[in-house]
């Protein structure tokens, strides 16, 4: 039975090489946004182990971590040129559609008894796997083990390949997630924390990339036709017909690829529909796992010089004259919108309120980079519950002095600002932060006010807050996606993943 390829097996096996390069490419996509490895969760600069970018340093002082942002060519990533966004959503779809495939086929690997094709039966086949390693440096073709279609190297390459590499790359690229990562923080710092997870998740993908070359030169060695006769038609008496119809199988992979590519690259909106078809259902579930950091002590906290930022602050008359006033006597949040009692708050109100509150949490930017922050401020809900949400408010929205075209020369569009579900303002540690390890907030960082919403990624929690305002629909806020990267570039707004 175990020498038979059940035509489940071979579907699998095709489909999975669809999935397979997509989440490869798309991966590739998303570590040239952030292409360095770390060891530490702080990524210090100059701090990585590894580095895939030989971009220079803009000469400016400032040196925000967009700056480090890379593009790598379509060739090798999906859709390439630094589409960060399209790549990421690439990534989850071809992950929830290669999950779903693997699930699939471990039930009937079990269900059918096929299993037994890729476990050792003892430990005799190490002895094996080894003697057959000799054949082909010696560049002979060792023969199958008895009752299988193949050696005692190829069971465990396979075995490996098929049991336990998925594993790895679930586990690990779950915990990428800021929702999945800060609501399980105490197995995240097991794992060694958001960098070595990351790191383990790129190593995952170098296996995949290992495997591919060494499968394909091992299908070409032991014959090309042969082989693939046996995905096609479950055996190896038609090698030609058997090689021609695989080989058009292939080409068929590769024009959806260059679809991909061509789509993400030139009409963004059709994969962002396909995207919040197949993975915003898993967002919106993720939306519901509130954040519960609490094992970061005030030790293992970033420096405030060193907590990494992206952007440019504002430079605007209006905010460096905050800056110079030291924010105390001039600054104002407001709050209003569908709201009972509107207010407007100075600094010393809000710490009134916050009396001493703080909390150390993870920062994970979209990017891939992080750091830890203990961050002083009020959760948001106690604002929301001080000015009274009217019914049928929907979400609350925050704006922030900062003009993307004027302020920072990697993109464009107007004034920064985001939304949120009331659902995700109202988590116990989505908070409006005014200080920094018991001190202001460094400007670089968000000064003088910020949102920290620490179940999403960290572009959501918006930098140099200037007013919040709750509303009953976010859909004609700018350009009605619900925040300034949602409506500039390829973003869901529920930022889960």
């Amino acid at each position: 039975m175990l020498e038979e390829f059940p035509v489940w097996l071979r579907v699998e096996h095709f489909v999975n090489i669809l999935f397979v390069t997509l989440f490869i490419r798309s991966g590739i996509e998303i570590l040239g946004t952030f292409p360095k490895l770390h060891r530490s969760v702080h990524t210090p600069l100059g701090g990585q182990w590894a580095q895939f970018s030989i971009k220079q340093k803009r000469k400016r002082k400032y040196f925000p971590v967009s700056g480090e942002y890379d593009d790598y060519s379509p060739v090798i990533s999906l859709p390439g040129h630094g589409a960060l966004g399209q790549g990421r959503y690439w990534h989850f779809i071809s992950v929830m559609g290669w999950v779903l495939l693997m699930v699939i086929y471990w039930g009937l690997l079990l269900g059918t008894g096929q299993w037994r094709r890729y476990w050792p039966e003892g430990w005799g086949v190490f002895a094996q796997a080894w003697d057959d390693l000799i054949h082909y440096l010696a560049f002979q073709i060792p023969p199958a083990m008895d009752g299988y279609p193949f050696n005692a190297i190829q069971q465990l390459s396979y075995g490996f390949v098929v049991l336990i590499l998925p594993l790895w790359m679930i586990i690990t690229g779950a915990f990428q997630s800021p929702a999945i990562n800060n609501h399980f923080p105490r197995i995240s710092k097991l794992m060694g924390g958001r960098q070595v997870i990351r790191t383990l998740h790129f190593w995952g993908l170098i296996a995949y990339v290992v495997f591919i070359v060494i499968h394909v030169a091992m299908v070409v060695l032991h014959g090309y036709g042969h082989e693939v006769s046996k995905m096609v038609f479950g055996h190896s008496e038609n090698p030609i017909a058997g090689g021609v119809i695989f080989t058009l199988g292939l080409f068929g992979i590769i024009a959806f690829h260059v679809w991909a590519t061509k789509t993400s690259l030139e009409r963004p909106k059709v994969i962002e529909r396909l995207h919040n078809v197949v993975v915003r259902p898993l967002t919106r579930a993720l939306r519901k796992l509130p954040s519960r950091q609490n094992s970061y002590s005030d030790a293992e906290i970033t420096k405030a010089p060193h907590h990494r930022a992206s952007g440019m602050p504002p430079s605007t008359e209006a905010y460096m004259s905050l800056v110079c006033n030291d924010y105390e006597d001039d600054y104002v949040l407001e709050i209003g919108g569908f709201v009972e009692k509107p207010m407007r708050l100075t600094m010393s109100d809000i710490r009134k309120i916050a009396d001493g509150h703080s909390q150390n949490t993870v920062h994970h930017c979209v990017q891939g980079f992080s750091s830890v922050g203990k961050w002083d401020g009020v959760p948001l809900y106690k604002l929301l519950d001080l000015a009274g949400p009217l019914d049928g408010a929907s979400d609350v929205v925050v704006h922030s002095f900062q003009n993307m075209t004027r302020d920072d020369d990697n993109y464009n569009g107007s004034y920064y600002y985001e939304s949120m579900p009331m659902e995700e303002a109202r988590q116990q540690q989505s908070l409006i932060a005014i200080g920094y390890d018991g001190d202001e907030i460094p400007i670089k960082n968000g000064a003088p006010m910020r949102l920290r919403l620490e179940t999403s990624t960290g572009f959501r929690s918006a930098k140099w807050l200037d007013r919040i305002e709750v509303v009953n629909r976010f859909d004609i806020i700018g350009n009605g996606m619900g925040g300034f990267f949602e409506d500039t570039d390829s973003y869901d707004r529920l930022q889960m993943l």
